[in-house]
């Protein structure tokens, strides 16, 4: 037997328009489209011959999908059960235009919205908490690291916007509708506990199918996506060698120079290949340069030892954000340390954090600020250090590990700075 073909409409009235919705069941019923299947952006209908006097009438449902009891009553008043619209209400439909309306004392009829009022906020709840779960990493970071934001806003600019976009999105589509409709019906649940009757409560139109919407806001996430992936490989570009090192530098030679190494095999098996020099640019920071060398030094006297050099140069736009970055660097180390520190220890393989001196301003003429962290583990002859400084619009970190001189490769550093 052949499947009867059902005809769908978009809902012309939000969902939330009690009396709306009824006047267009009525009026389809009376074009020969009754009523199928509804939820809250589309009904269904099922094509018949014209039936005018139709009335459709609606309810709020209970906690079950069925409530047969009540649709036991209401078949003996005249109303027939239709369907549901889920989560809102049970739909009703009567031949006679004789047969009582469902609720004649708009105050009792008041009373009914009271559970409809009470899911809403559970629901904001319950998708709040749902948020903080899926987003539960972010949120661990920026409590352990709060500057992050701000970094991420000035090193990764357009990204970060672009997520900003997306996250303005979310909220707008997720909470909007939902603080929309709660208004609507707390205002008609006013109206009614007034003794106003439905039949004067305001009509709310549907300009744009809800559908419309949804599909929208997901064709608008998949373009950010899009330009995320198309930004992102062409923000990075990587430094072939010497011949591009066109910013200020210390070589790993230069801060082997105080120790007594006999000579310096490059490229160790730390594959370098996954610390490539590279140039990255944003709208903020043009230029960031992360440049290091490592390699294997030979002691005169005999044995070896690894070691390299890191240097992070960031040139911003606006010579006032550079104080502002500076302070995020040094907010993102401390984090870092404060996590090794509880990741350390027998039960990790992260040895001991034996000593850590948060950062100390130094004093050096050719730059505007400049400090120092340091740190020794359990497994370290001597303390390492790690700077940060600023000069104009410049920021920089700068660090060695191994036998390189941190403090010799920071003065060379400074008197490239001091002539430039």
């Amino acid at each position: 037997m052949k499947q009867e073909k059902l005809v769908r409409k978009f809902l012309p009235v939000e969902p939330f328009d009690m009396r709306g919705l009824e006047e267009w069941l009525s009026s389809m019923a009376a074009r020969g489209l009754h009523l199928a299947k509804i939820n809250q952006d589309r009904a269904c209908f099922r094509p018949g011959p014209p039936q005018d006097g139709v009335r459709y009438a609606l309810d709020i449902t209970g906690p079950m999908d069925i409530d047969r009891e009540r649709n036991e009553n209401y078949a003996q008043m005249g109303w027939d059960y239709t369907a549901t619209l889920p989560g809102l209400y049970y739909v009703y439909r009567s031949q006679n235009p004789d047969a009582p309306a469902l609720h004649t004392d708009p105050v009792t009829q008041s009373w009914t919205l009271n559970r409809l009022l009470r899911t809403r906020p559970w629901a904001l709840l319950l998708g709040g908490l749902l948020l903080l779960v899926l987003y539960r990493n972010s949120l661990a970071t920026l409590i352990a690291d709060p500057w992050s934001p701000i970094r991420f806003l000035l090193l990764k600019t357009e990204n970060a916007l672009l997520l900003l976009a997306t996250t303005v999105s979310c909220l707008l589509v997720g909470l909007v509708p939902l603080l929309r409709r709660r208004q609507a019906l707390r205002a008609l649940q006013k109206q009614l506990a007034a003794g106003i009757p439905l039949d004067e409560s305001r009509r709310w139109p549907r300009r744009v199918p809800s559908i419309a919407v949804n599909c929208g806001f997901w064709a608008m996430l998949a373009g950010i996506i899009a330009l995320v992936l198309w930004l992102e490989p062409r923000a990075v570009q990587e430094l072939s060698g010497p011949d591009q090192w066109n910013f200020p530098y210390v070589t790993l030679e230069q801060a082997l120079s105080g120790t007594k190494t006999d000579r310096l095999i490059p490229d160790t098996p730390y594959d370098p290949r996954l610390h490539p020099d590279t140039l990255r640019g944003s709208l903020l920071a043009p230029e960031q340069i992360a440049w290091s060398q490592r390699g294997t030094a030979v002691f005169t006297g005999g044995g070896r030892a690894e070691c390299g050099i890191s240097i992070h140069i960031y040139r911003l736009r606006l010579e006032n954000t550079a104080p502002l970055l500076l302070r995020c660097l040094q907010s993102e180390q401390r984090a870092y340390w404060r996590w090794y520190q509880k990741n350390s220890g027998e039960l990790y393989m992260n040895p001991v954090l034996s000593e850590f001196q948060d950062f100390q301003p130094l004093d050096r003429p050719a730059f505007d600020a400049l400090s120092v962290l340091s740190w020794r583990t359990a497994d370290m002859d001597v303390p390492r250090q790690f700077y940060a400084g600023q000069a104009g619009n410049m920021v920089f970190t700068l660090t060695c590990w191994g036998p390189a001189d941190a403090s010799l490769a920071m003065e060379l550093f400074h008197e490239i700075i001091a002539v430039q």
